[in-house]
């Protein structure tokens, strides 16, 4: 019986001594870990110039803090300067012309047009729209409207922008719009 005590007591012993040295290590040789996370944004700006009769150079530029894929769409109406929309809508072609810019805009299904690159945080797409101008006459007391929207979305992970929009992202990264 005394054997048996003399084992038990050891065995403790050996226990509480490999434990606390364990727990000495832990608290005094491992140093703090600091986690930082940064917070990022996606935003973006339609850039373009208007001298009054034509729209050109039309671009969106990444003002987030990411790279992005961005994509535009241009609503064009016959509106007042009060803000009142005709009820008919002016026709490509017949009542406006558009220049289009660059290859690397894709018109998608949805009626937007989708840059087929991401764009790095500060920087613009190539042009959109070279020029955007009225070729027939206007309902009385109305002027063309063409107002451009843009949208961005974080490009990594791709599968984002690919269920959010319902668009490919294609192995080398380039967008293919739905």
């Amino acid at each position: 019986m005394l054997k048996k005590a003399t084992i038990v007591i050891a065995v403790l012993i050996v226990v509480f001594a490999t434990t606390g040295g364990t727990l000495a290590f832990i608290f005094t040789g491992t140093p703090p870990v600091e986690n930082s996370f940064e917070t990022v944004y996606v935003s973006s700006a339609v850039e373009e110039d208007f001298d009054g009769a034509v729209k050109s150079n039309v671009k969106v530029r990444n003002t987030g803090g990411i790279s992005a894929y961005i994509r535009a769409v241009a609503v064009v109406t016959w509106a007042k300067d009060d803000g009142t929309v005709h009820a008919n809508m002016p026709i490509a072609g017949s009542d406006y012309s558009i220049d289009f810019g660059s290859y690397k805009w894709s018109l998608g299904s949805d009626g937007f047009y989708y840059y087929t690159e991401s764009v790095s945080a500060g920087n613009a797409t190539e042009v959109l729209f070279d020029s955007v101008s009225l070729i027939g006459t206007a309902p009385s007391g109305y002027t063309l409207s063409v107002s451009i929207y843009a949208t961005a979305i974080q490009a990594e992970p791709a599968r984002a922008a690919a269920e959010a929009w319902g668009v490919e992202i294609l192995q080398n990264g380039n967008l293919v719009a739905p």
